[in-house]
């Protein structure tokens, strides 16, 4: 077993131990993810969504924050949501893109959070689709065909959990290509 690195066992390299990093995430951690080194960007894991391969699903807070900023957790949850999303919420830390920084048991409203998709991509002709699918977390997705405006406030979903790579992107755009198709 020497030279191997197995997740959550002690190892020895010419005698030194090392540990595996161990990455354990609970409903209500809040974790801080920082851009470009201008500012900080906060969220919170709110929910496992079982309709969505049990993807996490985080609220994400609009304000920004200056670097040298101390996490106060009751101010950054009083903050307006930017957005909730699906997220690959262990790889982000496993490669040191957020951290968390607290945890919290409100978690919101999380019984109204509706996604919104388009079932099929070919079905975009001129950014406009009628082949859209909704749900809320843990249920049954449903077609409702062309979006109205009933449906338009639901949150848009890429087709899979975002990667920190997407996230990072939404933060600094604030757009993904699917915002774009009615």
């Amino acid at each position: 077993m020497e030279g191997r690195c197995i997740p959550n066992y002690r190892i020895s390299i010419k005698n030194k131990k090392i540990m595996a990093k161990r990455i354990v995430t609970k409903i209500g951690n809040i974790f801080c993810i920082e851009i470009d080194n201008q500012y900080k960007r906060y969220f919170q894991y709110v929910a496992n969504d079982m309709s969505e391969l049990n993807s996490s699903v985080i609220r994400m807070f609009k304000r920004q924050y200056p670097m040298d900023y101390i996490s106060q957790i009751d101010e950054i949850v009083n903050d307006e949501i930017d957005f909730y999303t699906h997220l690959i919420l262990r790889s982000g830390i496993a490669e040191n893109v957020w951290y968390k920084v607290g945890k919290l048991s409100e978690l919101g409203d999380t019984e109204h959070i509706m996604f919104r998709m388009v079932g099929n991509p070919e079905s975009i002709k001129n950014n406009k689709s009628d082949d859209w699918y909704v749900w809320r977390i843990n249920c049954e997705c449903f077609r409702i065909g062309i979006l109205t405006d009933e449906y338009r406030k639901a949150y848009p979903y890429v087709g899979s959990a975002f990667s920190y790579i997407s996230m990072l992107e939404k933060i600094r755009t604030g757009m993904l290509p699917i915002e774009d198709i009615e």
